[in-house]
């Protein structure tokens, strides 16, 4: 082979691309994030004893009123001004949310979060499907429609979900902890990141 096929533009673009695909990988290989599963689930029951019982009786008009609040708020998350204004009323001052993707402590944090969130989404719609209660825990089943300009190209993703909740005296908001396929309904529709998520997505279901 000579030393101008070597230096062929396309020949030098490969094996530069190959390069950086070997250099990817070696970084992943030596920086993979320790498995703090067992961490996280000890923090989830953790977060879960520290919640006081609200004391709320099933129908009485603090509950209605706490459920309702938070059923609300869910459904307006796309409106940043509506986020801006009823965060406060939603959630208690100490609150603890985990949607998954972020854990926030506090209300001001919390805020913030769905603030950015609304920000970046060009569309949303939240249905509440289903409400149930067990002890001292609430379940908000609800179907989520969003969009956004840095997933699926802008095109509307659709997920399910379930809101677990526990609500201090107030009927406010303590203990937020979401259950929803993240990987499926967020990181798949990433530039990029989608589609090694797909992917492993694929190689398990055809197993």
């Amino acid at each position: 082979m000579s030393l101008t096929t070597l230096t062929h533009p396309v020949i030098t673009f490969v094996a530069g691309l190959l390069v950086a695909i070997a250099a990817l990988l070696t970084w992943c290989i030596w920086h993979t994030p320790a498995n703090e599963s067992a961490t996280k689930i000890s923090e989830y029951h953790n977060r879960l004893s520290k919640v006081a019982s609200s004391g709320l009786k099933a129908g009485s008009p603090g509950e209605i009123a706490g459920i309702e609040r938070f059923k609300d708020f869910l459904q307006g998350i796309g409106d940043v001004d509506f986020v801006r204004k009823n965060t406060l009323q939603t959630y208690a001052a100490d609150a603890y949310l985990d949607d998954t993707l972020a854990v926030h402590h506090g209300v001001a944090e919390i805020e913030a979060y769905f603030v950015k969130t609304s920000e970046t989404m060009t569309s949303y719609k939240v249905t509440i499907d289903d409400v149930g209660r067990s002890g001292e825990d609430y379940y908000v089943r609800w179907t989520m429609v969003f969009a956004a300009p840095a997933l699926s190209g802008g095109k509307p993703v659709h997920s399910i979900g379930v809101s677990q909740i526990r609500l201090n005296r107030e009927g406010k908001v303590e203990f937020h902890q979401d259950f929803w396929d993240s990987g499926r309904n967020f990181y798949e529709h990433l530039p990029i990141i989608g589609g090694g998520v797909g992917y492993v997505h694929k190689r398990l279901e055809s197993n």
